[in-house]
């Protein structure tokens, strides 16, 4: 069974590649239903110009020769030359304001797939999500998006553009210096060939030494906003590690130069070299042909002015076909990360089906469940079996690490057994809909948070206008944290935290409390579970913090989860849990009479939940 899990962990951490067409495919598929039809009418208007205007402007020097010589009347050659350079600057000018768009449209289209990322990470499965198989995933996803302008999905459209351009804009002046001599074009071709293939031999190199510079990027970023840190200063501090950090600083900053000097060697400085010398043969043989055959009178002044303009221009069509091949490649795994991303998000393991009886406690009944987080070589919970009646209360208690979480995760849908079914009514929950089935829960997790939203939206979670405000009053009052609202200056419409609105305001450890009391209220689910909210309480506050959170939840099915033992009197059944397994299970009572583990800890914690005592009494 181990080594099955261990195949399908490597199955899900290996990257999925997909052939280059097949991403372009489907990044046009994205700009078609993002942008519409108009984009690709862009596009061509766009590269129509950009092959059009160099080509006028190589031919001036040539034309205008060519109509000194014609024997025209001046005021004829004045008015052709007029409307020549008239043409070509308004192609000039037609080619800035293209371009413009162009990048518009390309920044608009990255923005607006944003939320096709977003909606993924939220559709992906919790547990694959959450694993550091998805983080890893998703952070590479995100590089597609947010890496900026010149790396990523938009790079990659502009890069396909430019290649095509490049690649029309050589065969067509191969072809015209060809038509002077096949002889010339060949020789411009294979030097061509070498120069693309010295940076196609480098590529492999370049990507690895990419992904090298990346991680310390990464590592640097991370050092980087850990020591500027508030809340680090103090450690930092205290502890010297100023020294530390500097230390770590220096050995990226050494690794920032030795990986990034082979990564402009092998990306620039090498094809550099080669396509210089390849230039400078190209240039020797060609202009040497050009000017033998000039004095030797087989070739016009005006002639010899135009394709003086090819070869010198030749350069600037083969040079951008090699960068933006490289481009293309580069940014291709950009969208390979992104794909995989999708796809990997995009495998469910829930049905379609729907609650029984929404919005009634119903029997919730665990059967030899077990689980193992991806990569451990032993199960966090073992073979656990479970019945919960509708309407009970129960206590789940244990020492940190017992896997008090990690059972409640399973029991609300976030991860998945390994092995063992779970059932809500008699149905398997892998056969329902997760988003029906999460409606069934209220959670408030041990490390409680508010987002920087309006305290309405904190404790609604619903959009705009949704709010149902008497509702919303009510549970408010319930949670205790109405006076306390009704002393800030915009109500429950204020801002908490200062992240986005500088007025902001931060609650106390109790008021977070309330106010998740407040939303587990406000969703009013059939299941109340509660994992060690009140963690960072003293033993007296959060005693009476969890009598006040059973008397809101007196019609519902409930869990309270602690390692510590102020929520367990007033339960219909304790759950004491050691190494993944419930050990010991009865009320109250029934476990002090027995004088297991449970009355041990108990008796242990007792004397903190005397008023008055304190840990050195």
């Amino acid at each position: 069974m181990g080594q099955e899990k261990d195949q399908k962990t490597e199955q899900k951490t290996q990257q999925n590649r997909y052939p280059l067409w097949d991403n372009y495919r489907v990044a046009f598929k994205w700009v078609k239903e993002l942008e519409g039809s108009g984009y690709f009418f862009l596009m061509g208007i766009t590269a129509v110009v950009a092959f059009i205007e160099p080509f006028l402007a190589v031919a001036l020097p040539g034309t205008v020769v060519y109509l000194l010589g014609s024997g025209w009347k001046p005021e004829r050659i004045f008015a052709m030359l007029a409307a020549y350079i008239i043409v070509l600057q308004g192609l000039r000018t037609a080619r800035g304001y293209l371009d413009g768009v162009y990048y518009k449209k390309n920044f608009q289209f990255r923005c607006k797939l944003g939320p096709q990322l977003f909606g993924a990470a939220m559709d992906a499965d919790f547990q694959d999500f959450e694993s550091e198989t998805g983080q890893k995933k998703l952070a590479a996803a995100r590089m597609n998006l947010y890496y900026g302008n010149g790396k990523g999905i938009e790079a990659y459209l502009k890069a396909l553009h430019g290649f095509v351009i490049h690649l029309c804009g050589l065969i067509f002046y191969s072809v015209l210096i060809g038509i002077q001599n096949i002889w010339i074009m060949l020789l411009l071709l294979g030097l061509t060939g070498i120069s693309a293939l010295s940076r196609i031999l480098v590529r492999k190199r370049a990507e690895e030494y990419d992904e090298k510079y990346e991680k310390i990027w990464h590592e640097s970023n991370y050092l980087g906003k850990e020591a500027l840190i508030g809340a680090n200063g103090k450690d930092i501090r205290l502890y010297h590690m100023w020294s530390w950090f500097a230390r770590e600083f220096h050995k990226l900053k050494k690794d920032f130069i030795h990986w990034g000097s082979r990564w402009w060697w092998c990306c620039q400085g090498f094809p550099d070299i080669i396509e210089k010398c390849t230039s400078l043969v190209r240039d020797i043989l060609v202009y040497g042909y050009l000017i033998y055959q000039m004095t030797q009178g087989n070739m016009a002044l005006s002639s010899f002015l135009f394709y003086i303009g090819l070869v010198a221009k030749y350069r600037d069509w083969m040079v951008p076909v090699l960068d933006t091949y490289g481009k293309i490649m580069e940014n291709n795994r950009h969208m390979d990360c992104y794909r995989d991303f999708l796809d990997f998000a995009n495998h469910t393991h829930w049905g379609e089906g729907t609650v029984s009886r929404p919005g009634q406690t119903a029997e919730l009944r665990l059967e030899h469940v077990s689980f193992r987080y991806e990569g451990n070589e032993e199960d966090t919970i073992h073979d656990l079996s479970l019945t919960i009646i509708p309407g009970e209360k129960i206590a789940l208690v244990g020492m940190n690490g017992a896997g008090k979480s990690t059972l409640i995760k399973l029991i609300c849908g976030l991860y998945r057994p390994s092995s063992g079914k779970i059932y809500l009514d008699g149905r398997d929950i892998s056969t329902i809909s997760v988003g029906e089935y999460w409606k069934e829960f209220s959670v408030v997790f041990q490390d409680v948070f508010a987002f920087s939203f309006p305290l309405s939206d904190n404790v609604s979670c619903q959009e705009e206008g949704g709010v149902d405000g008497k509702r919303l009053k009510d549970c408010l009052q319930k949670a205790d944290l109405w006076e306390r609202v009704q002393t800030l200056e915009r109500g429950e419409q204020t801002y908490l935290n200062k992240d986005i609105e500088a007025s902001g305001v931060t609650l106390s450890g109790g008021e977070m409390q309330k106010l998740m009391l407040a939303r587990a209220l406000y969703k009013d689910a059939s299941m109340v579970i509660l994992d060690e909210p009140t963690a960072a309480l003293d033993p007296i506050a959060e005693s009476g913090l969890y009598e006040k959170y059973f008397d809101m939840t007196r019609e519902k099915t409930s869990i309270f989860i602690s390692h510590r033992l102020s929520s367990t009197k007033f339960c219909d059944r304790i759950l004491f849990m050691e190494e993944g397994r419930i050990t010991e299970e009865g009320t109250h009572e029934e476990l002090l009479a027995k004088n297991g583990a449970y009355a041990a800890m108990f008796h242990t914690q007792a004397q903190y939940y005397e008023p008055g005592k304190t840990v050195c009494d």
